[in-house]
């Protein structure tokens, strides 16, 4: 609010009325909030690109794992179907 007050200080020194004043620090307030919720919703932490990496990690070491048990269970059937072929 320093920045808002600090405007508002100066446009009234400048001559400027009370009330337009007040909206042009309350306009500058409300644009400094929208830029810092907008920044807020796209930026991501260090934080957040590491728990997005453990999660790919996970996701791709269970998949290997789903697909060697797979080929594994696919093996067993042919040797199995090997083994009973005339």
């Amino acid at each position: 609010m320093q920045i808002e007050s600090e405007l508002y200080s100066a446009l009234l020194d400048a001559g400027v009325s009370k009330e337009k004043a007040e909206r042009v620090a309350d306009a500058l307030s409300k644009s400094i909030d929208q830029r810092y919720e907008a920044h807020s919703t796209m930026l991501a932490t260090k934080s957040d690109i590491e728990a997005l990496r453990a999660d790919v990690f996970k996701a791709l070491t269970d998949q290997t794992w789903k697909l060697a048990g797979i080929v594994l269970a696919g093996m067993a059937f042919v040797v199995a179907a090997l083994r009973f072929a005339p």
